[in-house]
């Protein structure tokens, strides 16, 4: 009596290609059912994405080993990318591939039974319809991430774009009204503006944590940004000390005139450096510093008239070096002397020696306070 001849697995493909169209409904109606992301799903869009898939991982099982064809990467591609842009997340949509896999199989496993395929050949059918999905699922995950990725990219660029408006003022304060409420920011609520640079060991990130920046923003308190290579941004809360980094604090402003807080910050944060201090500070703890680094006019005139006659000795930089020690000391003498490594008699001679050739006197308060800001410029300047 002849025997059957073996029937192949290949055949199985054929056959759930012709029933694609009832595969895709019950495959569909499947994910729905187990998964809540796909509920709110357009079903015309939805059902063309699982059809899609469907048809490539049974074309694609054909092929040892699986490999996409161009045209099969492209339409997978689309798939990720378009489950990402409908916020499908990307654990979901791989469970989906699970689930589309799983009754692949059942019913390749009913129709071997029916066309008297043996179980050798159902396993082959088994293995590349498992290696097809696989290839599906990695390639739609890979297009999701791209997706994922980029559209963080752009909601990142518009927060920065955002926060620029605000600390520049070049946004209408009512459309930066309704943008800080779109972030979960209190428009009615005061902020601060603050400058940040680090001291070129720390992160940007160890800056943000440390004054404040990182917990206000996810506390909806606060933003910050990169400007021109400093931490840039504003929060409600008080700040924290970023030493041994430096950041500029501006004052407690209403959110439409951050910029001019910004200003200040900027400007507090320029001082910082030209006077190589660290930490968190505002120009109320800065003072008449920052007057002496924004004003250059008046600096350069106060070196011409106090530090200018010193050329005349060849120790004029030793002598300057000493103004400013002695005056950094509250011109306390021994104080002074101690921290230049000199006897406070050849302190006293260096200063007696500045008089004669400026021919001033430092017991004179506006005296000491000019040749304080003549030496500030001129170190400031050197620096």
């Amino acid at each position: 009596m002849a025997t059957a001849p073996e029937r192949s697995w290949h055949e199985l493909l054929d056959v759930l290609l012709e029933q694609q169209a009832a595969l895709t409904a019950e495959i569909r109606s499947s994910m729905q059912e187990r998964l809540s992301s796909y509920h709110e799903l357009d079903a015309e869009q939805f059902e063309r994405h699982v059809a899609m898939a469907v048809d490539t991982t049974i074309r694609l099982a054909a092929v040892t080993p699986p490999r996409l064809s161009e045209w099969q990467t492209q339409v997978l591609e689309q798939v990720g990318e378009a489950q990402a842009g409908l916020g499908v997340p990307v654990e979901a949509m791989l469970l989906a591939w699970r689930i589309g896999a799983d009754i692949l199989m059942e019913r390749g496993s009913e129709l071997a039974a029916k066309l008297g395929i043996d179980d050798r050949e159902l396993l082959a059918f088994v293995r590349g319809a498992l290696a097809s999905s696989d290839v599906g699922m990695i390639t739609t995950a890979r297009a999701h991430r791209r997706a994922e990725l980029e559209r963080d990219r752009e909601a990142q660029d518009r927060r920065a774009s955002f926060v620029r408006a605000v600390l520049f003022g070049t946004g209408e304060p009512s459309e930066l009204r309704a943008r800080a409420k779109s972030y979960g920011l209190d428009p009615t609520r005061r902020y601060r503006a603050v400058r940040v640079r680090t001291d070129g060991e720390g992160s940007w990130q160890q800056a943000e944590r440390a004054i404040g920046l990182a917990s206000a923003a996810r506390a909806g308190e606060g933003m910050s940004v990169l400007v021109d290579g400093d931490l840039a941004g504003f929060l409600a809360r008080e700040p924290g000390d970023v030493a041994p980094g430096l950041a500029g604090l501006g004052p407690a402003v209403p959110l439409e005139r951050l910029a001019e807080s910004f200003r200040l910050a900027t400007r507090s944060l320029t001082t910082l450096h030209a006077f190589g201090l660290t930490g968190t500070r505002d120009l109320t703890a800065l003072g008449l510093r920052a007057a002496v680094v924004a004003d250059q006019d008046v600096g350069e005139a106060l070196r011409d008239r106090y530090l200018a006659p010193l050329a005349r000795s060849g120790s004029g930089p030793e002598i300057i070096t000493t103004l400013r020690v002695y005056l950094a000391a509250g011109s306390h003498v021994e104080t002074a002397a101690e921290q230049l490594h000199i006897h406070p008699n050849t302190l006293r001679y260096r200063l007696a020696r500045f008089e004669d050739l400026a021919d001033v006197r430092l017991r004179e308060p506006l005296v000491a306070f000019e040749v304080w800001w003549a030496v500030e410029s001129a170190a400031i300047d050197a620096g």
